[in-house]
């Protein structure tokens, strides 16, 4: 884990411990459950001598300034603070150990204090692709055009799953049939499967589709599975990230340019 400074949160552990415990708190677990939850993940964190207070130390904010601190938390921390093990790690850097005193005593002062009423905390949108490598899939854009995508690779993180695509050449009202009969054929997934790749903006030869909040979240029946049997143009290496929120317009400046 990386430190970056004194205070309270400059550290990715303090970080990562304040994160998750919003995360577990819109999950819908109660301060106890998130609590113990953590602890279990973070174990090794908690037995480590420089990394115990700063875990403590950022459940205990976090937990105050949302309004869900516990009795647990808030014993373990000041007992830290009081026995003054955290200062340890400091004591060659005087400019910043005179900083962490500060920050610590900010940190004591505030716990002691009441908390104020339990925050609302909403659930963490995560993206939940249903495709796979080898998928291609149609997206129906606001022009009511579809644009075809193949799924190259998956990403997988905190924030959800992922599709990493390519983008195949073909942007109209219909997807190319077989035998010309709109109403009676079927799709023809050969010849989609042997479109060309195209890039956005001359650049984003493959890329990760997804969202961060459920306002722009994409609607299910948007999107149609054209077969799960094309073979990727490209490995899965270095891809950019398009929101959905903004396809439509990149799809525009592709495409009817």
């Amino acid at each position: 884990m990386g430190t970056w400074g004194p205070a309270i949160f400059s550290d990715d552990l303090a970080c990562d411990i304040r994160n998750d415990f919003k995360e577990l708190i819109g999950d819908g677990f109660d301060s106890e459950q998130a609590t113990s939850a953590l602890i279990k993940e973070h174990q090794d964190s908690i037995n480590d001598r420089d990394e115990s207070s700063v875990f403590w130390f950022a459940l205990a904010d976090t937990q105050w300034k949302t309004g869900r601190l516990i009795d647990i938390v808030l014993k373990k921390t000041l007992e830290i603070i009081e026995f003054g093990s955290d200062l340890e790690r400091w004591k060659e850097d005087p400019k910043n150990l005179k900083k962490r005193k500060v920050a610590i005593t900010k940190l004591k002062q505030q716990l002691l204090t009441e908390q104020p009423k339990e925050k609302r905390i909403p659930k963490i949108y995560r993206e939940e692709s249903i495709f796979n490598i080898g998928d291609i899939f149609s997206y129906k854009s606001k022009l009511e055009k579809k644009a075809l995508f193949r799924v190259i690779g998956i990403h997988q993180d905190k924030g959800g799953r992922f599709s990493v695509c390519e983008l195949l050449d073909w942007f109209e009202k219909e997807l190319p049939i077989k035998n010309g009969l709109l109403s009676k054929g079927k799709i023809d997934t050969n010849k989609i499967s042997k479109l060309k790749v195209r890039t956005f903006e001359n650049e984003k030869k493959q890329f990760m589709l997804g969202e961060i909040t459920t306002k722009y979240k994409p609607k299910d029946e948007w999107f149609e599975l054209i077969t799960t049997k094309s073979k990727p143009h490209q490995k899965d290496t270095g891809y950019s990230v398009i929101f959905w929120r903004n396809l439509d317009k990149l799809l525009i400046n592709e495409f009817e340019k």
